[in-house]
């Protein structure tokens, strides 16, 4: 794992579960990850998570009406720094093309890819994985601490 502070993009999910109750054991853990990766600086995250995370919290598991899920989305804009445009497009095409991921996967992967993070963070791909460099890791799975960043 690469040493000092690390650019660490957020799949959608792990957004998704700060918002979820229905997920008792995911919602508190995530939710204190992602607070450590942004007192660190660190969070990633590209507008296709927010376009995601919007879509999962209104319509597929109606947590919360528009209004609360525009707030809510908002709230998570200052870390949406990733690219999102055809260049991640052409990224997203050499990824899925290596490692055969779905077409969404290989959107962010690339996002992440070409924003230069070194960790992207997920529950859904292999942990410890290397995509192009970049470490796939499940929050999930890590300790969490600030030692995570050193």
């Amino acid at each position: 794992m690469p040493s000092g502070k690390m650019s660490c993009f957020a799949d959608t999910n792990l957004i998704v579960y700060v918002a979820d109750p229905s997920e008792p054991i995911k919602r508190p853990r995530v939710r204190d990850f992602l607070a450590l990766i942004i007192r660190q600086h660190t969070l990633v995250l590209s507008p296709q998570s927010l376009n995601e995370c919007y879509r999962v919290v209104t319509e597929r598991r109606d947590l919360m009406p528009r209004n609360d899920a525009r707030r809510f989305v908002g709230a998570w804009h200052p870390y949406c720094t990733a690219p999102y445009d055809f260049e991640v497009t052409q990224e997203a095409w050499r990824v899925q093309d290596r490692h055969g991921f779905s077409w969404w996967d290989s959107m962010l992967l690339a996002s992440a890819i070409l924003a230069r993070c070194e960790v992207f963070l997920s529950e859904d791909l292999q942990h410890e994985m290397k995509v192009f460099g970049m470490t796939v890791l499940n929050p999930l799975e890590l300790e969490l601490s600030d030692d995570f960043f050193r």
